[in-house]
């Protein structure tokens, strides 16, 4: 009897030990894969819309802010003022300044990037895009991500142009162009001031 329940035990036990290594399998090993082999879905460029808190205008076909969007800019500015017992510069590249050196708060530096980005300050739309991209003082959203660096990219930020370039290049998140890399490319390399260089002499 004794014997009996001892094999039984031991079976058991055996059953387990194999249930345990094939779920360390499939975690390891099987699912990783099945994970690597899910579909991604690209982008167009061209379908691509304006970000959250502005609008396309139908006049330049580019995104400008949106009525929402300046009443909630001028109480963001209303409350910064009150925070700081006086008027502020109501200049995005200001702003963007606030965000940069508040850049130990991630939350409020996004917020403070967010607003230079709405007002239209290229260089935050890029910063604000990577935040969001890397979930840096907000949930991570790369769709949204991209929609603010293909607005700097339009604004004319060169930063935000090479970076388009490199995914178009490469396929990634957007569908591969080779022929719009290249445009963009272009695009970066006339928002680029390079210093013309000088000889002196023989």
């Amino acid at each position: 009897m004794l014997r009996k329940s001892l094999n039984v035990i031991g079976i058991a036990v055996l059953g387990a030990v194999f249930a345990l290594g094939a779920l360390a399998v499939s975690v390891v090993y099987i699912i990783p894969e099945m994970l690597a082999h899910e579909p991604e879905h690209k982008i167009a460029l061209n379908s691509i819309s304006c970000p959250p808190g502005m609008v396309e205008n139908m006049q330049t076909g580019r995104c400008s802010i949106s009525d929402e969007s300046m009443t909630r800019v001028a109480i963001a500015f209303a409350q910064l003022e009150e925070k700081l017992s006086h008027r502020i510069d109501r200049d995005p590249v200001f702003v963007r300044t606030l965000a940069q050196n508040a850049r130990q708060d991630a939350e409020l530096s996004f917020k403070l990037f967010h607003l230079a980005a709405v007002m239209g300050d290229a260089e935050s739309q890029f910063i604000l895009g990577a935040m969001l991209s890397n979930g840096e003082g907000t949930k991570d959203d790369d769709h949204e991500s991209l929609q603010w660096l293909y607005e700097s990219a339009q604004r004319g930020f060169s930063k935000a142009q090479l970076r388009i370039s490199y995914m178009l290049s490469a396929g990634e998140f957007i569908e591969k162009d080779e022929v719009e890399a290249i445009n963009w490319l272009k695009r970066a390399e006339k928002s680029v001031p390079f210093a013309k260089p000088s000889y002196t002499g023989a």
